[in-house]
């Protein structure tokens, strides 16, 4: 169960990061200015943890950790998880499983 919802957590971020870089403009769109500022947010939080000198090589590191953990909490507090069932259990949040999140 938990690695069916981590699939779906998994597409949809790829499915926003493909969809706001396809056509990257010099002024962005909606799309394009959402995905710039959570970039920012990241690097941001990658400086200040980090340090100014040696944060860059961890963005990529820290931004895809950060994401998954963050949709996937928001996944299990906003999609009716429950409504489908399964022979051997039920869908759930990806960090509701603490296997998951050791991980």
């Amino acid at each position: 169960q938990v690695l069916i919802t981590s699939w779906i957590v998994i597409t949809i971020l790829l499915s926003l990061a493909i969809l706001a870089t396809g056509d990257l403009q010099t002024v962005p769109p909606d799309g394009q200015n959402l995905v710039e500022y959570v970039l920012e947010f990241i690097r941001d939080l990658a400086r200040t943890q980090i340090g100014e000198e040696e944060y860059r090589p961890w963005v990529p590191f820290i931004g895809t950790m950060f994401l998954f953990i963050f949709v996937s909490n928001w996944s299990g507090a906003l999609l009716p998880w429950k409504i489908f069932e399964l022979p051997h259990g039920e869908l759930a949040a990806p960090t509701n499983d603490i296997n998951t999140t050791v991980a």
